[in-house]
């Protein structure tokens, strides 16, 4: 559990930091930015968080290609990558389908789709890798590797799914209208980050990630690296990025329970989905690499 409770404290220690900076980064910017103080603490939080990953990766003995799951060759990894691409986006394709289908999320005319639909497609996967490659270097590398040194690959993969989902739903507040930015107030945000916790209305896309990191990290077991992982992962966000600028939300559809308040596309639809995919994966793919 040491490595568990090690990116535990990473995440915690990260924020406080970046509260404590806060305002007087803010007060640096503020002439040239739109956004507010509450923006300012993740970003920066995950600024401070780099050296600690770092850090943890070396007290763990994981800061190698091996651990991390970058061992492959360039062509085999890039191969590898492709495959993952495939699946995500053949996964997340399917979900958009279903979602327009039950008029949940329905396509915009063409007329209006077709003179961005090139811009929307490039951002959407450039996106997609972007955040493929950051997110599973942590989660499905280092964090996933840190717990695998101890555990068997149930708990690793339970405990790195929890943390991964538990992330998603850090959330710093805006400040009250009327308050301006102050180290108090810098601090009033840090208070309220995981206020989405207390108002119990994310469990259904806690579940739909959870599932989702259950996935990833059996990939992960079964691959050994994180190449097919981060293509995965890269294909999901980019069917996600890409769907929100082509079919909005039908706020008045009577099946709108069928997805979460955390981006409209996963929720309990997609949980359940990706649930007999993952028993399907586990009973079926590449099994003889499966470790004990």
């Amino acid at each position: 559990m040491r490595a568990f409770f090690l990116f535990i404290g990473l995440i915690l220690l990260a924020l406080f930091l970046s509260a404590a900076v806060n305002y007087p980064l803010f007060t640096l910017i503020q002439e040239s930015t739109d956004k507010g103080p509450h923006k300012l603490i993740t970003i920066v939080g995950k600024l401070f968080a780099i050296p600690g990953f770092i850090w943890i990766l070396y007290r763990l003995g994981i800061a190698n290609k091996r651990d991390l799951g970058y061992q492959l060759s360039k062509p085999a990894f890039l191969a590898e990558l492709l495959r993952g691409l495939g699946m995500g986006l053949a996964l997340l394709g399917l979900l958009a389908v279903v979602l327009s289908f039950l008029d949940i999320r329905p396509v915009r005319s063409w007329d209006v789709i077709a003179p961005e639909l090139g811009k929307i497609i490039l951002v959407a996967l450039i996106t997609g890798l972007i955040i493929g490659f950051i997110e599973e270097t942590f989660f499905r590398g280092g964090l996933f590797a840190g717990i695998r040194q101890s555990h068997g690959f149930w708990t690793s993969a339970i405990l790195s799914s929890l943390f991964y989902a538990w992330m998603h739903f850090i959330n710093p507040p805006a400040l009250p209208a009327g308050e301006s930015a102050s180290f108090a107030n810098s601090f009033w945000i840090l208070s309220h980050t995981f206020d989405d916790y207390a108002n119990g209305g994310i469990w259904d896309g806690f579940i739909a990630l959870f599932l989702l990191g259950m996935y990833l990290a059996l990939i992960r077991e079964r691959t050994g690296n994180i190449a097919y992982v981060i293509g995965v992962h890269a294909g999901m966000v980019a069917v996600i990025k890409g769907f929100k600028d082509i079919a909005p939300t039908n706020h008045s559809s009577d099946l709108i329970w069928l997805i979460s308040d955390y981006d409209r596309t996963i929720g309990l639809l997609s949980a359940a989905g990706m649930a007999i995919h993952l028993i399907v994966t586990y009973y079926t793919w590449r099994k003889p690499k499966m470790a004990n």
